[in-house]
């Protein structure tokens, strides 16, 4: 059976809630949506975050659902509709076997590794996170709880609110992780988006010289120069030429990465299992995105905000709307198949019950060009699936901390 779902957007969060409760209300008596619901999502924007205490308690008394995760966000995803900077908030109702789920956070522990269901499933198989964007060593922490569920693979984002950073698991709170764990027979199928794209001249180079968050060498030259010559600036044969640009050409290089640096410009770091040490080649083009905040002429260095190692794969990247627009079209299309396959093997048809999407800050009508456009493609290609998230900053998927991505998970 289907999740419930329903919005509301009033700053006042009582109105939001009772808004909310007349969009459940049309439910009633339809057999193909949950009669039973055990677990609620809420996503709420920062406008209401303040009420967040009185907004889920009413939402416990009005639902009869005693466990709820969520979070705030400066924007927030109900079906097919955005809601950005403005008072909303979006509820899902999910029903699940008795065991399949537990809530977790600071103060209540996932289950341990080993722990099975009372039908002998795993009881810690993925889970949704969301995570508080100042916790210290964030993607370590993001990693230790990949370790903690036996598929190493986590759902979810990093709380964008403006005002307090609020999480709901089960109660407010903030700092740290927070979320849901799922069972094995919790069937979950979840995919990530990029919203950049290679350089067109781009090749997957390695880190050959380091310090902090200067890349120094690429493949045992410049930074600088893979650089010029990836934005097809600078050939590869004037560089190993060895002449220094003229003061027309410098000025010419600089005002071509000014331009490729409003469009935007960054570095996809190659994710490894091992902090992306020895990077080998990703699966497509999975990377997890990084800005490039700065140049150094002087030492032909690039800064780039996060730390790098000698031995890391990286990829410049720029970016691309129209490229952003297929890939969300690739992974909806790849969660179709898969639901087709899981139909072909076990003999009876398989659907979507409900979705999670959590997607980056700058993507929505940033990058699709209307409001609600990101979320309207989500609908054309997958149906009048349930739907609920936000629009984080930092979206996690596996064990990763992505950046300009969005994390698509559909519950089966």
């Amino acid at each position: 059976m289907k999740f419930r779902s329903a919005h509301g957007s009033h700053p006042d969060g009582t109105v939001a809630v009772e808004e909310c409760m007349l969009g459940l209300a049309a439910y009633a008596g339809d057999t193909h949506y949950a009669r039973n619901p055990n677990l609620g999502f809420v996503y709420l924007t920062d406008a209401l975050a303040p009420q967040a205490e009185q907004i889920l308690t009413l939402r416990k008394l009005r639902t009869g659902v005693a466990n709820w995760v969520g979070a705030a966000g400066i924007g927030i995803a109900a079906g097919a509709t955005e809601f950005m900077d403005e008072p909303a908030l979006a509820v899902m109702l999910g029903e699940f076997r008795a065991g399949s789920v537990n809530v977790f956070s600071g103060t209540q522990r996932p289950p341990a590794a080993g722990t099975r269901t009372d039908r002998g499933s795993a009881a810690a198989h993925t889970a949704l996170v969301h995570a508080d964007p100042e916790t210290p060593e964030l993607p370590e922490l993001i990693a230790d709880m990949a370790r903690k569920v036996d598929s190493g693979y986590l759902f979810g984002g990093v709380v964008s609110s403006r005002n307090r950073p609020v999480q709901i698991a089960d109660r407010v709170l903030t700092g740290g992780l927070s979320g849901a764990v799922f069972g094995a027979d919790v069937d979950v199928v979840s995919r990530v988006t990029q919203g950049v794209h290679p350089l067109a001249r781009a090749a997957r180079r390695r880190v050959t010289e380091a310090q902090d968050n200067l890349i120094l060498e690429l493949d045992g030259r410049p930074a600088l120069e893979a650089l010029l010559e990836d934005a097809g600036i600078r050939s590869k044969a004037e560089a190993l030429a060895g002449d220094e640009p003229s003061r027309e050409d410098a000025a010419r290089h600089r005002a071509q990465l000014q331009a490729l640096g409003r469009r935007g410009l960054f570095v996809g770091i190659a994710p490894e299992a091992d902090g992306y040490r020895e990077a080998r080649p990703a699966l497509r083009d999975d990377y997890l995105v990084r800005h490039v905040v700065a140049i150094d002429p002087g030492r032909g260095a690039v800064a780039i905000a996060a730390m790098v190692e000698p031995g890391m794969g990286i990829t410049f990247c720029t970016r691309d709307d129209n490229a952003a627009r297929r890939d969300l079209v690739r992974i909806c299309a790849e969660i179709r198949d898969h639901l087709h396959e899981q139909s072909e093997a076990r003999g009876e048809d398989v659907t979507p019950r409900g979705a999670v999407y959590v997607s980056c800050l700058g993507r929505g009508s940033h990058m699709f060009g209307e409001s609600h456009e990101e979320l309207r493609v989500i609908r054309q290609q997958l149906g009048d699936v349930p739907l609920v998230g936000f629009y984080a900053g930092g979206e996690i998927g596996g064990k990763n901390l992505y950046g300009f991505t969005g994390v698509l998970t559909v519950f089966c």
